[in-house]
């Protein structure tokens, strides 16, 4: 699935732009807002954000979402179109540039800006983002740290947001991705 994802990233940012994003004042509240929007509609599989289809590929397909974050140069809803699977990502791309300490400065930030969103609206009390900050390391090609909302709506038992951050041929991207996580079988020695 990060494969996948990934791949996803890189064919979206191809199709949207090479400029470099730098912008990043933005307010806790309106980034908390707008993603909380997002996380509501994971259960209608980003259905009621998809905008603008973007030229694409067999694969999937993209859009333009209608709900964006604050300072994110793109916003899009990557739609899967194999008969298995019918799923959809949210995504947004916070930075692309060839600075990695602007990469990993606005990815922390991200990081701890998603982690600090309340989403209300699922349970009785607003449910918070849980996941910890992986590490970024100059010479590996992506770090990606991992949230999950701590609800008891099983709707999001397999919810999960990601933030990435990606050294691509062009240089530096910080995204966020929410999905479905699939069930990591490969490799499990328990199977």
């Amino acid at each position: 699935m990060k494969k996948l994802l990934l791949l996803s990233c890189c064919i979206c940012t191809a199709l949207l732009s090479n400029a470099q994003v730098t912008k990043n004042a933005h307010t806790n509240d309106a980034f908390g807002a707008a993603l909380s929007n997002v996380v509501l509609d994971y259960k209608n599989n980003f259905i009621n954000l998809q905008s603008k289809q973007l030229e694409g590929d067999a694969a999937v397909t993209t859009f333009l979402s209608a709900v964006c974050l604050p300072a994110a140069a793109h916003c899009y809803i990557v739609r899967y179109t194999s008969l298995e699977d019918k799923s959809a990502s949210w995504q947004a791309q916070m930075y692309t540039g060839e600075s990695y300490s602007d990469a990993v400065r606005i990815y922390k930030k991200t990081f701890l800006e998603v982690k600090n969103t309340t989403v209300a609206g699922i349970d009785k009390v607003p449910d918070l983002l849980d996941g910890k900050l992986e590490t970024p390391d100059e010479n590996l090609r992506f770090t990606v740290s991992a949230l999950r909302l701590k609800t008891s709506d099983p709707a999001y038992n397999n919810f999960e947001v990601s933030v990435e951050l990606l050294n691509n041929p062009g240089g530096w991207e910080v995204n966020i991705s929410l999905y479905k996580k699939k069930p990591d079988t490969e490799g499990n020695l328990n199977n």
